[in-house]
């Protein structure tokens, strides 16, 4: 177990090292950033958004949540998207999911009462909806990732319904919502083609 201790210490290295690698990188990184993606992903600990994207440290405004869930009566979920949209004016907004999700695991055991087991049953309901399209594929796995995927245009149909999205577009800004699927086996993302950029959309 890593204690606290250890995590500030191998700060310090960390700190030192980007100082002697990249002279004047923390006074960069300190200015007033005007990141060009919100991206709403997973908590899981394997997807880095900036580093898979291979953007630097100031890039993406990020919010986590297990399953990437957009929750329309999540106060979390909502500031951080009015935040994005109606004051770092982002261009694009982009929902991960990522493959062997725990979160697709948990919405497909029976339901409880516990937080975790109330939050994904925004996913349950995802697959109920579909229950159809799932229950047609024989294998457990190809199944469990389709359900990954249809959470994320889930999550994308979410954003493009808020009001805060909507208004956006009435306004005329420039903003597009876009879903992709993160393969924690290659490092690889995959477009979902469910990019929607306008009201018409």
């Amino acid at each position: 177990m890593i204690s606290l201790d250890k995590l500030l210490e191998n700060n310090r290295k960390w700190s030192a090292r980007m100082q002697d690698e990249s002279p004047g990188f923390f006074q960069e990184l300190a200015k007033t950033k005007e990141p060009e993606y919100l991206w709403i992903g997973c908590s899981d600990s394997r997807v880095m958004p900036d580093k898979l994207v291979g953007l630097s440290p100031g890039s993406v405004f990020v919010h986590r949540n297990v399953g990437n869930v957009f929750a329309s009566n999540d106060l979390n979920c909502l500031a951080v998207l009015q935040y994005a949209v109606e004051v770092l004016k982002v261009p694009n907004i982009v929902v991960c999911g990522h493959y062997d999700c725990g979160g697709i695991r948990a919405s497909l055991r029976r339901a409880g009462t516990k937080p975790i087991d109330l939050w994904v049953d925004q996913i349950r309901h995802v697959s109920e909806r579909f229950e159809e399209e799932l229950n047609s594929i024989a294998d457990e796995d190809v199944r469990r990732d389709r359900l990954t995927e249809l959470n994320v245009m889930a999550q994308v149909h979410n954003i493009c319904r808020s009001a805060i999205v909507q208004d956006a577009w009435r306004r005329g800004q420039i903003l597009a919502v876009h879903g992709v699927v993160y393969s924690v086996h290659d490092g690889r993302l995959k477009d979902l083609g469910a990019s929607v950029s306008s009201l018409d959309d």
